[in-house]
Parts: C-alpha cells; structure tokens; sequence
C-alpha cells in the first residue's frame, strides 16, 4: 500500500462505523417516531400521538366519525390498527414525511411503518389546519383527512407495500377520497365542472382529487365493479378519462 492510499483506507475506516450508526438512527427514528410525539391516545382502532395535548372527548368523536367513513370501505376490517401523528409543528411533518416539505395535508409511509402523518389539526372542530386560507374545506374536515391517509394504509394491506409502483396515482388518490368523502360527492355538478375545464378539477392546479374521484366513482357507481376488480385491472388515467367523459 502506498503512503497515499493510507490516509484515504484510515479516513474510510473511521466513516464507516459513522455512516452506519447515521443509518441505524434513521431507521430507528423512521419506525419509532413516537419518541418525539409527548402524547398519546389509545382508541378504537387507532394510537394516536401529537406534539400537542389531544383533548380525549373532542378527538374520539372525529375518529367515530372517521370509522364511519373508513367502515363504508370493503378493505375495512374491525381487526385493523392505525397509527396516527398530529405534527402541529410542521418540521416533524417535513422529516416523517420523507418529503423534506410540511406543505402537504398528510402522508403515510405505505413502505416500512404504515404509519400516517398529518399537518396541524383542531380536534375540537374537527379541522385540519391548512397551509393557506384559502378554499372551501367544508367538505373536507380533519376526519376526512384521516379517513383518506388511512384508506392508503388499507391499500396498502390489501394490495401489496408500496402500491404506488403498480398502481396509477389516480387510482390510489381517487379510491381515498372516495372514502374519506363518504358518499358526499356531487357526481353531475363535477362532471360538468370537469367538461367546462373548470380549474378545480385540475388537479395540479387545485391540489384535490375530484377528477380522480369521478374516475373512482365511475367504475364502482356506474359501471358496479367492485373495489378488488378496480384495483386488479388497475385501467390508465387516460382510460378512465375517457370513459367518464364518453359515458352515456
């Protein structure tokens, strides 16, 4: 061995043992996120951890209401568990997310833990918090957000971890809000919306999914195919499209 090859195999064998102990802190951090999140509720199907005190009374009425919509769903199962974390301090939304961002509503880990996340939320109006002012969000209260990230947990059961690599966007987007909606969902006003090029069915633009719902509620509503058949033929967005649009 050289001089110079030396300092660089020393250096090598002192990062080593750094780089994994830095991987062992992520993955502990990743599957123990509750060490971080000082309180904690057990109810129903549901842990539910906060940075912040859960007022019991006020958060067990919006997880009765989010069953209500979860229970609507054939993946539901009363056997089921979720696991819950209200980050009212957007950073713990920005590093459990993986996103490095705490822009979202939510996200869920469908890979390793199952584990959901939500942005800021008021169970006592049964609100999440959003990022802007802006929007109607009388359609979508906090158990409507519960509802829908925890639809992905059931996806993710029933179809296999990380769903995302079989699965079109839509699908998974439609099917969650079709959940967390329960049934609330103007199926001819969005249509029309949708065929006027109205922006908030542009998903991009508008951040909701109500495209992707009237595709989901095309194939299940109208057309009786059941959510196992949905997900099993799994048709692209420019299918689905097509057939809301060209529907008698």
């Amino acid at each position: 061995m050289t001089p110079e090859v030396r300092p660089i195999a020393r250096r090598a064998r002192l990062i080593a043992p750094a780089a994994v102990i830095a991987l062992g802190l992520i993955l502990a951090a990743a599957f123990n996120p509750q060490a971080v999140f000082a309180h904690h509720l057990r109810y129903d199907a549901y842990d539910v951890w906060s940075d912040r005190p859960i007022p019991a009374t006020a958060a067990k009425a919006v997880l009765d209401d989010t069953t209500r919509r979860l229970a609507r769903s054939p993946l539901w199962s009363a056997d089921q568990r979720f696991r819950v974390f209200i980050c009212n301090d957007n950073w713990r939304l920005a590093l459990y997310s993986y996103r490095f961002s705490g822009r979202m509503g939510g996200a869920t880990d469908t890979i390793l833990t199952r584990n959901v996340f939500l942005r800021e939320s008021d169970f006592a109006t049964n609100r999440l918090i959003p990022r802007s002012r802006k929007g109607d969000m009388s359609d979508r209260p906090l158990s409507y957000y519960l509802a829908h990230e925890l639809t992905h947990v059931m996806e993710s059961r029933a179809f296999g971890l990380v769903p995302a690599a079989r699965c079109p966007h839509w699908l998974l987007e439609g099917y969650a809000d079709y959940v967390g909606k329960a049934g609330r969902f103007d199926y001819a006003a969005n249509l029309t919306l949708l065929k006027a090029g109205a922006p908030e069915l542009d998903w991009k633009r508008s951040g909701l999914y109500r495209v992707f719902h009237l595709e989901t509620a095309y194939y299940l509503d109208r057309r009786g195919w059941t959510v196992r058949q949905l997900f099993a033929r799994r048709p692209s967005e420019a299918e689905a499209l097509k057939a809301v649009l060209t529907a008698p």
